[in-house]
């Protein structure tokens, strides 16, 4: 029986970059938001210029196609800031993760896009707000991430497969086939969870 497949860096490197779509769009509604805040609340804007400066310069390093997860989860939380300067207090935001988990290599920008989804999906449209969770755990030679939010929920399965979401899956079935996979489950009002498994890449492959 053959193994996950994984391919080497030299490999991994000619992929296309499918994450680029997801830092223009970023960048697009940060400087819109920031150009809101100007007048009404500067200091929020001067914040909100800080978080976007620090994921930029995240991003400006020489391609490599895997990072450590603790790479990984401080992008996110440069990402959560820049939405916290929109939606303030409506926004809560939740980690657990493993310890064990943090220095496994994933791809780089794989759970922006899912928290993305759950925080303008999910918490943005309800009045009151809501909760994002996001979680990693290692086990048995594959990684477990879930970002699961109390949002508005899925009207039907895979009622959210925008730009985003599918250009985690592709990158995923590059890199692994099928032995990687995501997964997006939800009710109505019920809120949403997506969840992603990873064969554990070795820990050299990241950066």
């Amino acid at each position: 029986m053959h193994g996950p497949r994984t391919r080497s860096p030299r490999q991994l490197q000619a992929l296309p970059g499918l994450n680029t779509r997801a830092q223009v769009h970023l960048l697009s509604n940060t400087l819109s938001l920031v150009g809101g805040l100007l007048r009404r609340r500067p200091e929020a804007a001067e914040d909100l210029l800080g978080y976007l400066t620090q994921y930029l310069a995240g991003q400006i390093r020489p391609a490599w196609p895997l990072v450590s997860l603790r790479e990984e989860l401080r992008l996110v939380m440069l990402f959560v800031g820049v939405e916290r300067a929109r939606l303030g207090g409506r926004l809560r935001f939740e980690i657990a993760c493993e310890p064990n988990a943090l220095d496994v290599p994933v791809p780089p920008l794989i759970l922006q896009p899912l928290v993305e989804n759950a925080i303008r999906h999910g918490v943005a449209r309800r009045a009151a707000g809501g909760r994002v969770r996001l979680t990693a755990r290692a086990r048995a030679g594959y990684l477990h991430l879930a970002v699961s939010d109390d949002g508005a929920g899925l009207r039907r399965p895979f009622a959210r497969p925008g730009w985003g979401l599918v250009g985690v899956r592709l990158r995923l079935a590059a890199l692994w086939g099928e032995a990687a996979r995501l997964r997006l489950m939800g009710r109505p009002g019920a809120g949403a969870l997506a969840a992603v498994t990873i064969p554990v890449p070795p820990i050299e492959a990241a950066r």
